[in-house]
């Protein structure tokens, strides 16, 4: 059994391909003992489909990533810029997949001069978290008994993992400049929220 966490996105592929984009973060991927361009399985629930799965390696990527077309993405009721679990049995040749919409890591907070209802979330932070890459969606962020809604603003920097947020937010919530937090985000809720400090300055 191999498995691994992907993001899905919608490409122009022939029907019935699916292709695994891999090693995008520090760690070798399980999936890579997978046999590519050999028929297998790809299980959502009851549904099944038939499939040939093609492995690349990870270029300017920081989350692993899953593409298929959109016909074949309807069929297993997938939804695109969402966070899946995929787990490979080399005994029947399966690919099950579900969702994982919760991911966690700990990233600088930093303050911003952007506007007050703006939240800057570096690319690969943004990639780490799973938050779709969509300039000016709307996130909630709740840090402790406190939630305000941000609109998402995403540096041209691919390599910035920094959290940046309005000073007047820092103050109001007595959260430190500089310092590390954990944070988690919610794919269901496009909830972001910030844990308690981590005391690591960087």
């Amino acid at each position: 059994m191999a498995s691994g966490r992907l993001d899905l996105f919608i490409a122009k592929l022939p029907p019935q391909t699916v292709v695994l984009t891999l090693n995008c973060s520090d760690s070798a991927s399980e999936l890579l003992s997978i046999p590519s361009h050999t028929p297998l399985i790809l299980q959502r629930g009851t549904i099944k489909q038939t499939i040939q799965l093609q492995l690349l390696e990870g270029r300017e990527c920081f989350a692993d990533f899953i593409e298929m077309n959109y016909t074949l993405a309807r069929q297993l009721q997938l939804i695109a810029l969402r966070r899946y679990l995929l787990t490979y049995n080399p005994i029947d040749r399966s690919l099950t997949i579900i969702p994982s919409p919760l991911s966690e890591t700990t990233a600088v907070l930093a303050s911003s001069t952007l506007s007050s209802s703006t939240l800057s979330v570096g690319y690969e932070l943004l990639s780490r978290l799973g938050i779709p890459e969509r300039q000016g969606s709307l996130l909630n962020v709740r840090q402790g008994k406190n939630t305000a809604k941000f609109r998402l603003h995403i540096p041209a920097n691919l390599s910035d993992e920094r959290l940046r947020l309005p000073t007047i937010w820092l103050q109001k919530w007595k959260l430190t400049s500089n310092h590390s937090y954990l944070l988690q985000y919610d794919q269901r809720n496009s909830t972001l929220t910030l844990a308690a400090n981590q005391n690591a300055n960087r």
